[in-house]
């Protein structure tokens, strides 16, 4: 597993580059095009934790892995219109993941501890494997995205519980807000530590 977090990337470039290759899949994109939609992606559009960086909630931070779902559609279409985007974005040595985990030119046992960022080290920057297993599927019965949770507006996915909850509440119980917000006096949500910590 290729930790994005460790190397202070925001995790939505996961999503990015799903994005690219289901919305080319869906609209009919070459293996090519497709190849170079997350290309483009993966060396353009990268989002550091800054996004996510303090207590302060931002659009930002609610808004992440929209806008890297926005840069990945964005970057299909222009390679469906003929724009080449770089390709083996994954073995690629200057790409995020070999450029933080090199294959080559390092010990690999260390690697985390020796990078030689140097341009003199020829084999760090050669030819050489991704640090991870790529493993692509083409058929099966479960479609995943039916067993996911759809953020409803800007807020912190971990708050996404208590906010259904309310949802499911006032739904049921609809004289509970009979006199809009400022009918409500009080409210109690308990959360676990990690995600009360990240909200």
């Amino acid at each position: 597993v290729f930790s994005l977090k460790s190397y202070k990337i925001d995790h939505v470039v996961h999503g990015a580059i799903g994005s690219a290759a289901v919305y080319g899949a869906l609209l009919g994109a070459t293996v090519e095009e497709i190849e170079s939609a997350i290309g483009m992606t993966v060396a353009h559009y990268i989002p550091f934790r800054a996004i996510r960086a303090g207590k302060q909630l931002s659009d930002s931070k609610g808004a992440s892995a929209a806008l890297s779902t926005e840069v990945a559609v964005l970057s299909m279409r222009r390679a469906m219109r003929g724009f080449i985007g770089p390709k083996d974005i994954f073995r690629n040595p200057e790409a995020i993941f070999r450029f933080f985990e090199p294959t080559t030119g390092v010990d690999s046992k260390n690697s985390k501890n020796n990078i030689d960022i140097t341009l003199g080290n020829k084999a760090r920057w050669g030819p050489g494997k991704s640090p991870f297993d790529l493993v692509l599927t083409h058929s099966g019965k479960d479609f995943a995205v039916c067993g996911m949770h759809f953020k409803i507006g800007l807020y912190e996915h971990q708050s996404a519980g208590a906010l259904e909850g309310l949802v499911n509440l006032l739904t049921k119980e609809p004289a509970i807000a009979k006199g809009g917000a400022d009918g409500i006096q009080s409210m109690k949500i308990v959360a676990y530590e990690p995600a009360y910590g990240i909200i």
